[in-house]
């Protein structure tokens, strides 16, 4: 019988000892997007009402996830 017993407390032991090791185990970061954009601001000059304007901004994605932008305002 002491030898089940002993036999029984060292399995459970390991049994525990690699249960937390799983639990403790650093992880890795979800992947993400990271949106880089350099000029985040433009004020255009003053123009003749009805004149079309434009700017372009450029916008890059340096995380390991897609980046959606689902719409842009003006502000």
């Amino acid at each position: 019988m002491k030898l089940k017993t002993g036999a029984l407390i060292t399995a459970l032991v390991c049994f525990l000892i690699i249960t937390l090791n799983s639990y403790t185990g650093a992880k890795e970061p979800a992947p993400s997007p990271r949106a880089i954009i350099k000029q985040t601001t433009f004020e255009f000059p003053p123009v003749i009402a009805g004149t079309e304007v434009t700017h372009l901004f450029s916008i890059s994605n340096k995380g390991n996830a897609p980046l959606n932008i689902p719409g842009v305002y003006a502000g």
